[in-house]
């Protein structure tokens, strides 16, 4: 324990030195054992529900699958306790990664899963939610929001990038509005309800992904995380827009249909010819302090 027998220098302060040395290691270990059930159950926390959206948002996770499942189900009023659980699950996940960041890059033992992409998945999804139906939208939704991208924000700082604290609403993003367009159809193909039209919804939308899209984004490329739709690119795979991996959808198994040939879901739409975006912005009345945009 104390490295004795050790050749060591005959004055005594020396001797004293080397044997404190050598203590430390133990400290050392005790701490190392001390601290690895903290990591592993902040990572286990973290995996639970990124498992549990599989079902909800496929696999890899994506926001217009997890609301057109839950509309074939009928499940959208499960919305509102769904979205509460994800904002104390991103409230943990902010505490434990930023005091512990190299769990950022602990990846999900499923190829296909990420934590960075399910969370991103889950905001899309309340954004798209307050976007289209304002009036039935769960109050947990904007919770879910503003506790998912001061989260995402503040994981992003784990990398030293500044991000705009508040960002406007009419600021440019990523996403086009070809892409959010392909999304509405699929989710028009499944009957989910829509108050507003494509136009004033990619407004509201925009309005409150400019708040995360750039965080998201940039931890997905910096981990690596599975390329789904609506994440952004990942400079490392070299991959194209058209090279995203779709979520993965199980066969719809029933007495009628024993084989499971006919889709449950209808297939995610080819991208043709670019749709130009209605609006060049949106106007100063939808600010971040405007309640039906942020």
């Amino acid at each position: 324990m104390f490295t004795l027998g050790v050749a060591s220098s005959p004055r005594q302060g020396a001797t004293v030195v080397t044997f404190v040395a050598a203590a430390t290691g133990l400290v050392v270990i005790a701490l190392q054992i001390g601290y690895l059930p903290t990591i592993y159950g902040a990572y286990n926390r973290r995996e639970t529900l990124v498992n549990m959206l599989e079902s909800r948002a496929g696999e890899p996770a994506w926001g217009v699958e997890l609301l057109a499942r839950e509309q074939l189900i009928g499940g959208l009023d499960s919305l509102g306790p769904f979205f509460n659980d994800w904002e104390r699950w991103a409230a943990d996940l902010t505490e434990s990664h930023v005091n512990y960041p190299w769990l950022l890059s602990f990846r999900s033992p499923y190829p296909l899963r990420s934590w960075v992409v399910s969370l991103l998945a889950v905001l899309d999804a309340a954004a798209l939610y307050l976007a289209l139906v304002p009036s039935r939208a769960p109050s947990a939704a904007r919770h879910c929001l503003r506790t998912g991208f001061l989260g995402l924000r503040a994981l992003a700082g784990v990398y030293r990038v500044e991000l705009p604290a508040d960002p406007r609403p009419d600021a440019p993003i990523v996403l086009t509005y070809e892409e959010f367009a392909d999304g509405l159809d699929r989710l028009q193909a499944v009957g989910f309800p829509m108050e507003r039209s494509r136009e004033e919804a990619w407004r509201h939308f925009r309005g409150w992904r400019v708040n995360y899209e750039t965080a998201a984004y940039l931890l997905a490329d910096r981990l690596v995380a599975v390329p789904a739709p609506w994440s952004g690119e990942r400079r490392s795979l070299r991959l194209r827009a058209d090279q995203l991996v779709e979520p993965v959808r199980p066969r719809h198994r029933s007495p009628d249909d024993p084989e499971g040939r006919t889709p449950v879901l209808p297939p995610r739409a080819e991208p043709s010819s670019r749709r130009p975006e209605p609006f060049g912005g949106v106007d100063e009345q939808t600010t971040a302090r405007d309640p039906e945009s942020r």
